[in-house]
Formats: structure tokens, C-alpha cells, sequence
């Protein structure tokens, strides 16, 4: 009997249509709990830059932890090929550039591009506006891209895991994950905590 190993599409166990399927039935889910939880609203977003509302990185780090803790479990019991997950490479400096650029935007919009199709869905035209903003940043990049192709390449070091950076193996690198997301919340809470003392 064959063993049920996870990820199911990439380990051959879902046809390329289940597969379709899934996606959009977890899509749909997923949009369900962002519109939910708040996460849909501009506003709840961009208070996080402001120190007022830490919930967003919060639930953001409690969700890694959840994530990351049964990936770990279904991999000790053999139910998932975690060497099977994509990991993308790392290009430094263009991700450092790219991740200023994108945590501008959303501190200008409150909307990152996940929280503004779920938006959209529910009929926020701010939500659309945002999206209309990501369509057209795309649509520049593609046509300037010789331009910038060459700065988009540099400073490769390939796939980089935490067990790269600090030896030992993916149980290790678990452990690190906690400790870095736990660290991040409490220092978040921490911030807030002197934001809200400072607007007393």
C-alpha cells in the first residue's frame, strides 16, 4: 500500500484539476477568515504602522507557529516530505529594496495584495484602487525590466535555510522559529505598549 505523503500534488497523490480545485476551495476560506478577522479593512492594517494595533503582526506570528509546528509534527510521523516544499532562493539586496518598496506601499494603502482581492470581494473600492496600483507597478517592471535585470540578479546566495545560517537540522531550525517569532511578538507588544503610553 502506497504511503500518503504530503505535499499531495507534488508526491503525485492529486491530479492537476483536484489540485485546481483545492486551491480555490482554500481561497476561498482563507478570504472568508481575512474578511472575519478585519484583516480586509485598510484602516486595521496601516494602525499597525502607527503602533496603535498590533493584532496583524500578531495573528501573522501565532499563524508561523501554528504552520511551522505541524509541518514539523507530520514530518516526525512521516507524513510529509518537507525536502518536497519549494523554498525560493535568496537574492539579498534586490529583496531588501523589494521589501522596503512593498512595506511602503502598505503603509500608504493598508492593504498588502492578498488582503485587497479578499477586499475587493467584499466590495471595497479603496480595495480596487490598490489592486488597479499592483496591476500597473507590474505592468512597469515588466516593461522596464532590462533596465533593472541586472540589479534583480545580483547578490545570489541561493536557498538558505536556517539550519544553513545555524547548523543542525530542520528540528532545530524549528525550535529557532519559535524563539525569533516569540522574540518579534514581545518586542511588537513592547512597542505598543511605550505607543500607548506616549498618546497618554
Amino acid at each position: 500500500m502506497e504511503t500518503l505523503l504530503l505535499p499531495l500534488f507534488k508526491n503525485g497523490f492529486l491530479s492537476p484539476e483536484a489540485n485546481f480545485f483545492f486551491a480555490i476551495l482554500m481561497g476561498f476560506v482563507f478570504g472568508f477568515v481575512l474578511e472575519r478577522t478585519g484583516f480586509t479593512r485598510a484602516q486595521y492594517i496601516a494602525d499597525t504602522f502607527y503602533f496603535k494595533n498590533l493584532a496583524v503582526p500578531k495573528i501573522m506570528g501565532i499563524t508561523i507557529i501554528t504552520t511551522t509546528t505541524w509541518f514539523i509534527l507530520f514530518a516526525y510521523m512521516g507524513w510529509i516530505d518537507l525536502n518536497a516544499l519549494f523554498t525560493p532562493g535568496t537574492y539579498v539586496w534586490p529583496y531588501v529594496i523589494g521589501g522596503l518598496l512593498f512595506g511602503l506601499g502598505m503603509v500608504m494603502a493598508g492593504y498588502c495584495p492578498g488582503t485587497a482581492v479578499a477586499g475587493l470581494g467584499t466590495g471595497k473600492s479603496d480595495a480596487l484602487v490598490f489592486l488597479l496600483g499592483v496591476i500597473g507597478g507590474m505592468l512597469l517592471y515588466f516593461y522596464l525590466y532590462d533596465f533593472v535585470a541586472a540589479f534583480a540578479s545580483t547578490t545570489k546566495v541561493g536557498t538558505v535555510k536556517l539550519q544553513d545560517l545555524f547548523g543542525g537540522n530542520n528540528y532545530s531550525s524549528y525550535i529557532i522559529t519559535i524563539i525569533l517569532e516569540v522574540g518579534i511578538i514581545s518586542f511588537l507588544m513592547f512597542l505598543q505598549k511605550l505607543s500607548n503610553n506616549g498618546r497618554n
